[in-house]
């Protein structure tokens, strides 16, 4: 895990955050691996990052599509809010008159 955001922001109440990737374990000594620690992007099985403010979200893949959750405080679980997001094929150029 690293950080998304420097925890220097932590004492100035900015939203902070944590990116993560996940591979499959892999065995040391197993031919043509060294430990996981220099693994291929293509070997990952999910990744994805957690943001913490004022709400607490997570946005994951697992290569099938991109989901956010949002983590409800009242039960402690992480509710999907934004199903199979997706990212806009066009963006207007805001700075460009």
């Amino acid at each position: 895990m690293d950080p998304l955001d420097g925890s220097s922001n932590i004492d100035v109440n900015v939203s902070i955050g944590t990116i993560f990737s996940i591979y499959r374990a892999c065995f040391i000594g197993r031919p043509g691996h060294n430990g996981g620690f220099s693994s291929t992007g293509t070997e990952q099985v999910a990744a994805g990052y957690v943001i913490y403010g004022s709400s607490t979200m997570m946005v994951y893949t697992t290569g099938r599509g991109v989901n956010g959750f949002t983590l409800d405080p009242s039960s402690v679980n992480f509710v999907c809010s934004i199903p199979d997001m997706k990212a806009t094929a066009k963006r207007k150029n805001i700075f460009h008159q």
